[in-house]
């Protein structure tokens, strides 16, 4: 890769559309769809393989989803799990998911499968377009920075439901099935919150991000003309930002032209939240 693009070939990562009730729903109802489709598929010893989240192997990765997603069937429940207190240095989602996975240990394969069934469609109507007495409440988080609980509600539930399909898919050298329509618009609002930091990075300079694949695209993040061009593959790049890549093999599989010296500055110590 040896040259900049021009301007007029690419979009505005600051400009890419915050979702809504109707399209929260169609990214869940799809991301869970193809979590349970992939789960339906996987072998008995599947179920015991690491998978890139350290600590999780996959039964592990989908106790998780299955007490996140039963988090959403009511306030009570989602209350009960939210008041978990974190442990000393221990960030309070860290705190929730590991009462999620620890209270699912024994669970067979098959039983999470079935309470996967019995609360995602409730939990995916709530989170779309119930518990609207909350929605407009902010919270501070360390990775996130201030954020709305319609924004957890909205965005990072299927986010992370899509990631977490990627993360066993990994595992057992299962495809990840992909399409334009769903899997871009998830990376698409992963890019505008990769955006919003390191607007405040690049200190008025720019950079062209580049992301190949079937879900990826190509923005201008930052202000002014663009002197530096990161390219990566679309799923690699959120393996990468969600901090699953260390930052040097997150730099390894990048592919960077212009100013890299800014490029290699902006990506340090960067997490979106998942």
């Amino acid at each position: 890769m040896n040259a900049i693009l021009s301007p007029s070939t690419i979009a505005r990562a600051d400009a890419i559309p915050y979702t809504h009730a109707d399209e929260a729903h169609r990214l869940l109802t799809e991301a869970f769809a193809r979590l349970l489709s992939l789960l339906t598929s996987l072998n008995a010893d599947d179920w015991s393989k690491p998978t890139a989240c350290t600590e999780w192997n996959v039964h592990d990765v989908v106790a998780h989803q299955a007490g996140g997603y039963r988090s959403g069937i009511s306030y009570g429940e989602m209350f009960r799990q939210y008041s978990i207190i974190p442990k000393k240095g221990q960030l309070p989602e860290d705190a929730i998911n590991a009462f999620q996975v620890g209270g699912r240990k024994t669970m067979t394969p098959a039983e999470l499968i079935a309470e996967l069934k019995q609360v995602g469609t409730p939990a995916i109507h709530n989170w779309s377009y119930g518990f609207n007495s909350i929605k407009w409440i902010t919270i501070p988080h360390p990775v996130g920075g201030f954020m709305s609980i319609r924004y957890l509600m909205w965005v990072t539930h299927s986010r992370d439901t899509w990631m977490h399909r990627l993360d066993i898919c990994r595992a057992t050298n299962r495809p990840f099935v992909q399409t334009r329509e769903h899997d871009a618009r998830i990376v698409e609002l992963v890019v505008r919150d990769t955006a919003k930091k390191l607007n405040k990075k690049l200190n008025g300079r720019a950079i062209t991000l580049i992301l190949t694949g079937i879900a990826g695209g190509t923005w201008q993040i930052g202000n002014g003309e663009s002197t530096a061009e990161m390219e990566m593959d679309s799923l690699d790049f959120n393996i990468f930002i969600s901090g699953r890549f260390s930052y040097k093999e997150g730099m390894q599989r990048a592919r960077i032209a212009g100013d890299k010296a800014l490029v290699e500055n902006a990506f340090k110590n960067l997490l979106v939240l998942y």
